[in-house]
């Protein structure tokens, strides 16, 4: 389909089907409205691995570059840029209000776009390095990153053009991996892991909860927090052990409900959120999971994603 393709990964003995999953071509979102009409308490989780872009479908009807990782030859370190200067060169990873029936979908910060709540990030410091602070997506402005060095994204609340309120999520607190690197690679290749090429240690889990607080009112907002798979905060990283080797449903599952996961302290105090009012009235919630990717080298392939409603 335009935009999107699907790839079928397999076991290392090239015939035993192992996962299949969604990768999204440079500039195109995937928005999956929620099958449920309200909503107070919800967690979203899925697991996600990079791979380089490709053009179109092989003679098998299979992605081209479907299970080919970013090769970043003989140095240790590697920037790739999905522009950051207008609107479609940040990537965007959260929850969004859709339009009106029969309106085109739109991008967050944009005329008629109802609202969006989520990571807004330009950049990825590949490296062959177990630092959390790399092989993240990050945000290029200093007052986000003073270097590319550091691994904080932007989480920001908006809509419209308007920016609500806007935060930083740190590398170290959950900020979103890019599992991307090619299994030769020795990075990759010593862990035995960290490569979207490999049939296990191939992918990683990113899971966000969000929370309503003062529902309908003036001083509506929406608290969220961040998750990742492991014990403690160096566990989010994409290198070796810490990348996942099950994309099931039922392994996603586990994680949403909690089991192998690690709750950060994030963004607010525990009864604080990201505004979600004009001062008056709260605005409708968010009813749709929304993806887009702007890098124009490398394209996110999501294998599993679910969203648990609490309430």
């Amino acid at each position: 389909m335009p935009g999107g393709y699907i790839f079928q990964k397999f076991e290392d003995d090239g015939t035993t089907p192992l996962d299949k999953s969604l990768i999204i071509d440079p500039n195109y979102a995937y928005q999956v409205p929620f099958d449920f009409a309200d909503w107070n308490d919800i967690k979203i989780g899925m697991f996600v691995s990079y791979v380089i872009t490709g053009a179109g479908v092989d003679s098998n009807n299979n992605a081209v570059n479907g299970n080919v990782g970013y090769d970043i030859g003989n140095t240790n370190t590697k920037i790739i840029s999905a522009g950051g200067i207008s609107v479609d060169g940040f990537n965007y990873i959260g929850i969004m209000k859709s339009g009106a029936a029969g309106d085109d979908p739109t991008l967050p910060l944009t005329a008629g776009n109802s609202g969006f709540l989520g990571c807004q990030a330009d950049r990825v410091n590949l490296y062959k390095n177990s630092s959390t602070a790399y092989n993240k997506l990050y945000h290029s402005d200093t007052s986000v990153n003073t270097t590319d060095t550091q691994g904080n994204s932007r989480f920001l609340a908006s809509n419209e053009t308007t920016v609500l309120e806007e935060k930083i999520l740190e590398d170290s607190k959950g900020n979103f991996n890019v599992i991307v690197l090619e299994g030769s690679d020795a990075y990759a290749e010593s862990a035995g892991g960290g490569s979207p090429e490999y049939a296990t240690l191939f992918h990683d889990y990113w899971g966000m909860r969000f929370k309503v607080l003062n529902k309908g009112t003036s001083t509506q907002k929406i608290r969220v927090d961040i998750t990742h798979n492991g014990s403690n905060a160096n566990d989010n990283t994409s290198f070796s052990s810490q990348a996942l080797s099950d994309p099931s449903m039922v392994a996603l599952k586990k994680f949403i409900n909690g089991v192998g996961e690690k709750n950060n302290t994030n963004m607010h105090t525990s009864t604080d959120g990201f505004e979600w009012n004009d001062g008056s009235n709260g605005y409708a919630l968010p009813d749709s999971l929304f993806f887009y990717n702007a890098f124009q080298e490398i394209r996110p392939r999501i294998h599993a994603w679910a969203i648990k409603k609490i309430s």
